[in-house]
């Protein structure tokens, strides 16, 4: 039998540990958790949880005895809901940010850009219904010690140097301020780099790198026409035109120049979608804005291919950090967001300790601790590589060609069988997202099994024309689940078989 444990949270700001970290001591007194704030107190009291939750033989709760010294490495942790495509729902921002909280992320940047008023039409003020969502959002954010920062995207039509234009965004901002928002970013990504609006040329010249004098200037308004006058205690985010690479350029000069010394820019990366982030990467950036960068990563995004989703752990990010002045890091992630979590929650254990991360251990850990995860575990690995353009599955890859080389059959047949016997009555969000690439990969393994037959037998024994048919549903799917790997692989058996 176990018995009953008292458990004591308080915040004590002179407590030996840096912002949001915690200490969490269990002993024979119970447990003790000493925040050195309140959101430190919060992801004590996280851990405790999880903690707790782990199995064991003997209980049904069990906690060991220890004593934790924990802090986050990287003050902005969070995520980006900056893809383009249909925005999550009102139900998915919620427990996005219940996610959110669980994993120990404090950032959530409201930033759909098919958002009409977020982008298009960031003019009008929200209809009453979607400002009351939003200062829900406001209140569950607070609740999850998240920020939620709201980003307007005026670029596509804003007249920087109209005065009018300018009240227009502080008027939106004032909408939203009003509804609880505090954080607030101005995003001039995704729009022509040269100025269009003949008042704005005349403003600020028409030389290459002009439009960031107007970044700059509608930045500089923003801040202390409408930020400074209410005591905002963070300041403005932003994000670039030429928000990717790493090389000084004249608009980077000009934005270095002229864009208010606090503000803070985001940056993808040496490219838009990357599969690897160095630290150089990361300081050059910085020293080509002359700023303090955040990673805006585009990863796991899907939105330049929605036939595809990203399962997979972060990888290629670098750890070594020392005196790197990156912020943090904001994961943008896929249209699907219960099945985002995956690779998000390795997002949040990278974010939080940068040197003890280990991509195949935090994804094992996702797996496991999200509903119907690890029921769809062969395909979360079909779904694993990163970035988009690298193999679907090197593995598979090589099983394939061993097979066809006359080794490795059975294990080959045992993956794709994996895939052919997915379930499709698996309970929960992620499954009920993820059901067409079920479906898809179902088929991937059935056409694969079917080409083992004709490869072991011939024609005798598993039809050329079965491997064709299978083949022929697998690729109906408009989800793409190891299309460059499976469908190869049986056209080059049904070719051996035409030969023979």
């Amino acid at each position: 039998m176990g018995r009953a444990v008292q458990v004591e949270v308080r915040v004590d700001e002179g407590a030996e540990v840096p912002a949001e970290g915690y200490t969490l001591t269990v002993g024979d007194a119970g447990v003790l958790i000493v925040g050195a704030d309140p959101a430190g107190a919060f992801y004590g009291a996280q851990t405790l949880i999880a903690m707790a939750a782990a199995p064991c033989a003997e209980h049904d709760v069990c906690v060991p005895e220890c004593d934790v010294r924990d802090w986050p490495d990287l003050p902005l942790r969070g995520t980006i809901e900056g893809f383009y495509g249909t925005p999550w729902t009102h139900a998915d921002r919620m427990e996005h940010l219940r996610f959110s909280g669980r994993h120990k992320l404090n950032t959530y940047v409201y930033a759909p850009k098919d958002d009409p008023y977020h982008r298009e039409r960031w003019r009008e003020p929200y209809p009453e219904e979607e400002l009351a969502r939003l200062a829900e959002l406001v209140t569950e954010a607070a609740a999850q010690h998240v920020r939620l920062v709201f980003a307007v995207s005026p670029g596509l039509s804003m007249v920087y140097s109209d005065p009018a234009e300018r009240a227009a965004l502080r008027a939106k901002a004032e909408q939203v301020w009003q509804a609880g928002v505090r954080d607030f970013a101005l995003l001039f990504d995704d729009i022509p780099p040269e100025l269009r609006h003949e008042p704005d040329r005349a403003a600020f010249g028409t030389a290459e790198g002009a439009s960031a004098s107007a970044h700059a200037a509608v930045c500089r308004d923003f801040a202390e026409e409408f930020l400074a006058p209410r005591g905002a205690q963070r300041p403005l985010t932003m994000v670039p035109t030429d928000y990717a690479g790493t090389a000084r350029t004249p608009y980077r000069d000009r934005l270095a120049e002229e864009l208010p010394p606090d503000v803070l820019v985001w940056w993808t990366g040496s490219d838009i979608v990357v599969g690897e982030i160095t630290a150089y990467d990361m300081t050059a950036a910085a020293a080509s804005y002359g700023h303090r960068v955040a990673l805006w990563d585009n990863f796991p995004v899907n939105d330049f291919d929605f036939a595809r989703v990203f399962l997979g752990p972060l990888a290629g990010r670098a750890t070594e950090l020392d005196g790197v002045p990156l912020a943090g890091i904001t994961a943008n992630p896929m249209v699907e967001a219960a099945a985002s979590q995956i690779a998000l929650a390795t997002v949040a254990d990278y974010a939080w300790h940068l040197a003890a991360y280990d991509p195949a251990r935090s994804h094992q850990r996702a797996v496991r601790l999200l509903e119907g995860a690890a029921e769809l575990l062969p395909l979360v690995e079909a779904c694993s590589s990163w970035p988009p353009g690298d193999n679907q599955s090197p593995a598979l890859t090589a099983l394939c060609a061993s097979a066809l080389a006359g080794d490795g059959v059975d294990r080959l047949r045992a993956e794709l069988a994996r895939l052919a016997e997915l379930p499709t009555d698996v309970p929960g969000p992620i499954a009920r997202e993820l059901a067409r690439w079920v479906a898809a990969a179902k088929d991937m393994g059935a056409a694969g099994l079917a080409a083992l037959e004709l490869l072991a037998g011939g024609a005798a024994a598993g039809s050329a024309g079965a491997a064709e048919r299978a083949l022929a549903q697998a690729e109906a799917h408009e989800a793409n689940v190891l299309r460059g790997v499976i469908p190869p692989f049986v056209r080059a058996v049904l070719e051996r078989a035409a030969k023979a």
